[in-house]
């Protein structure tokens, strides 16, 4: 049955409970209604009925009537009693004398006969009463007065009254007519279907099962999302967050604590109110929230061009960082495998050519030189830098420059012990390779390329130098140079010194850009403390 009930339509479900509650209120009040219809119309019946009795036992003419039996006023009292039961719309006028013989009744054929219905001792007793019997006309409701003589003698009896089937019909009648129920029934479905109709607009057509699984796979979707996701309303107050925001923020209060509170005083610098105002969105913000630095989009929420509150969703910052230089790695030993596979290639075709023409010595000669052209700077390199990471990437990079047709010069002074931070060496990938990559981008265009690397490890920090002979950086760029986005190379640039910046900036250490006077070029130099490259990972 519920399964059945769960499948039915909006409107369906609607007029079904809607009826049935009319239904229910309708059938108990009108059953209420004809309960105290009936109990107020018999007590009024009632005493019409007696106050009727009364009035006919006072009659002079009848009292004489009934003194004096005579055939004519037997016919007397039996007309006067059939116009008086006419007139006041009762079922019966009975009168009868002292011994019970009926002098009047609504069969005539009844008229001198005894009376039957058993309430005429109270009224012989000289008493008006009111009384339920049983007579010849079914179950009825009677009033009785004595009739009294000049000489204040009872001489006889009055009994007016009105059977229960009849006095039933009149209580019903005088009740709400059912067809006004059917038009209130037909108004109650017809403001249903308006009503209904209405309500699925509100609710895009969806239907109730719709609406609960599409609010389950929303707080799924929300629950799934690895970034933070904070929703404001109208009035500056939470409406909605995520765990993984809670999580990012470091705040130690349960989503149930957090809902319905403002903004304003648990993340104070959220800027939702400001963005919210001038509805206006903010897209990758950097932003210091509780000590954590956050990429976050700020949004106006519209529903209905009509502006409801702003959303924000946000990441840590170094989580971004990690996957950057995760995929920057890559790349780099993308391209690093690129240069290899095509300088070896070519070196594999000029050996082939030497065994083909069977030229043992020239053969000989040629991989000597091979050999031995790398073989210097791969032993400085593995002799002085220890960490193999680092190792492996500086290889792929002087494959690289060497492809390139530069020229590089090549110094280490002192020993980079191996790093275990994982986080750090990522930092110096990222260092090392978008300055080397800057240098190489500032040579490509000269005849004479030249590139010069130096590593240092002294007084407790490692020294990185790099120098190009390109055509330097103006005055005006040195300014914004590590601002991101800013590039003098084109569009979609602008990010590669601003990494190298933070890098820097994480590693507690310092940057400083030179451009060369005596002769063209460019040279970072940049300083970075080997206590917090060899920090352990928290």
């Amino acid at each position: 049955m519920k399964t059945i009930f769960n499948q039915l339509t909006l409107k369906t479900k609607l007029i079904s409970l809607i009826c049935a509650a009319f239904i229910f209120s309708v059938v108990v009040e009108y059953v209420y209604t004809i309960h105290m219809i009936k109990k107020e119309f018999y007590h009024l019946s009632s005493q019409r009925f007696k106050d009727i009795a009364e009035l006919v036992s006072t009659n002079h003419n009848l009292i004489n009537q009934v003194s004096n039996p005579t055939s004519d006023n037997l016919k007397a009292i039996q007309y006067y009693t059939e116009q008086v039961r006419q007139l006041a719309l009762v079922d019966f006028v009975v009168i009868f004398n002292m011994q019970g013989v009926q002098y009047s009744h609504l069969d005539k054929s009844k008229t001198g006969q005894q009376f039957v219905g058993g309430n005429e001792q109270k009224a012989l007793q000289a008493t008006s009463y009111l009384s339920t019997a049983r007579g010849a006309l079914s179950d009825s409701i009677t009033a009785s007065s004595p009739i009294y003589n000049d000489n204040k003698q009872q001489i006889g009896i009055v009994l007016v009254g009105q059977t229960r089937h009849k006095m039933n019909y009149l209580a019903l009648k005088s009740s709400q007519p059912v067809w006004s129920l059917l038009v209130s029934f037909t108004l109650a479905v017809i403001f249903v279907c308006l009503l209904s109709r209405h309500i699925k607009m509100l609710l895009c057509g969806l239907k109730p099962n719709q609406i609960d699984q599409l609010f389950e796979e929303h707080n799924a979707i929300i629950r799934a999302v690895k970034e933070g996701i904070v929703v404001i309303n109208r009035n500056g107050l939470i409406s909605q967050i995520n765990d993984e925001a809670i999580r990012i923020l470091h705040m130690d209060k349960s989503k149930e604590n957090i809902i319905g509170k403002p903004i304003s005083t648990l993340i104070p610098n959220a800027r939702l109110n400001e963005v919210m105002n001038k509805g206006i969105a903010e897209y990758n913000c950097e932003q210091n929230i509780n000590g954590m630095v956050i990429l976050t989009n700020r949004i106006p929420l519209f529903v209905k061009n009509k502006l409801v509150g702003a959303i924000a969703s946000f990441r840590d910052i170094t989580e971004i960082r990690q996957l950057s230089n995760k995929l920057t790695s890559i790349n780099r030993d993308a391209d690093a495998l690129r240069s290899q596979s095509h300088e070896f290639n070519n070196k594999l075709h000029v050996i082939y050519g030497l065994a083909y023409q069977d030229n043992k010595q020239e053969l000989v000669n040629y991989l000597e030189e091979i050999i031995g052209n790398k073989q210097p700077e791969l032993d400085e390199i593995s002799q002085y830098i220890k960490d193999p990471i680092i190792t492996g990437f500086l290889n792929s990079k002087l494959s690289q420059i060497k492809e390139l047709g530069v020229s590089l010069t090549f110094n280490i002074n002192g020993m980079l012990a191996p790093i275990s931070n994982h986080l750090v060496i990522h930092h110096l990938i990222t260092i090392l390779g978008n300055l080397i990559d800057n240098s190489l981008d500032a040579v490509h265009s000269l005849a004479d390329k030249k590139i010069e690397l130096n590593f240092t490890v002294q007084n407790g920090y490692f020294y990185i130098e790099i120098i190009d002979n390109g055509i330097g950086i103006s005055e005006k760029d040195v300014q914004h140079i590590f601002q991101k986005g800013y590039s003098t190379k084109g569009d979609n640039r602008g990010m590669g010194l601003y990494l190298v910046l933070s890098c820097v900036d994480e590693l507690g250490g310092n940057i400083q850009l030179f451009n060369l006077s005596k002769k063209k070029g460019t040279c970072f130099k940049i300083s970075l403390p080997l206590a917090v490259l060899y920090r352990e990972a928290s």
